[in-house]
């Protein structure tokens, strides 16, 4: 409890006025609700599910510009031979793939980073690819609890999973584990 026991306002060169006298304000800290966020993410797209406290939760979807197989009309191999050596542009392709799932995960973090909880999961290693960019994110505050393989499913089905999580014993004892952990390095 803070008692205030009067503030002073200046109304001009020499008129002094009394806003209040002694009066006791009770300060609350408020919370602000925690953001969890569950992730299925593969080299196509990512499902993004949002919960904000109590709140209902809210499903965006991200499509990737990763390319996965191009062929160029007309092209017959992916290598061509030139006298007794071979150019194979295969390096060249790893390399702007790299690029573009690099920028994929930074359009992701930039969604995210106000997070509090993140949930990973998806059948490839995209999951560790995002958990890696996050971890070297400056800027992200969000702090990944658990990731997981998980196949294809429904929108609904991946709602249903995320709220599961959030909702079970096994998040709590991680969340307190973490927060646990923070306190120690602190």
């Amino acid at each position: 409890m803070i008692t205030v026991i009067g503030i002073w306002v200046f109304t001009g060169v020499h008129s002094i006025v009394k806003i209040f006298s002694l009066k006791s304000i009770t300060m609350k800290k408020i919370r602000s609700p925690e953001k969890k966020t569950g992730i299925w993410i593969d080299q196509e797209k990512a499902l993004i599910v949002r919960i904000e406290g109590d709140g209902p939760p809210v499903l965006e979807k991200m499509k990737s510009d990763v390319e996965s197989r191009i062929r160029i009309a007309g092209e017959g191999k992916v290598s061509a031979r030139f006298g007794q050596s071979f150019i194979d542009d295969k390096e060249k392709k790893q390399h702007r793939q790299h690029n573009q799932r690099e920028k994929f995960f930074k359009e992701i973090i930039k969604e995210i980073k106000n997070a509090d909880y993140l949930y990973l999961m998806g059948p490839g290693p995209a999951k560790e690819g995002l958990y890696n960019a996050l971890e070297n994110d400056q800027t992200a505050r969000v702090k990944v609890i658990m990731t997981e393989p998980a196949d294809r499913m429904t929108q609904q089905q991946l709602i249903v999973k995320v709220e599961s999580f959030f909702n079970s014993r096994l998040f709590f004892m991680l969340k307190k584990k973490l927060k646990k952990d923070m306190l120690e390095h602190a």
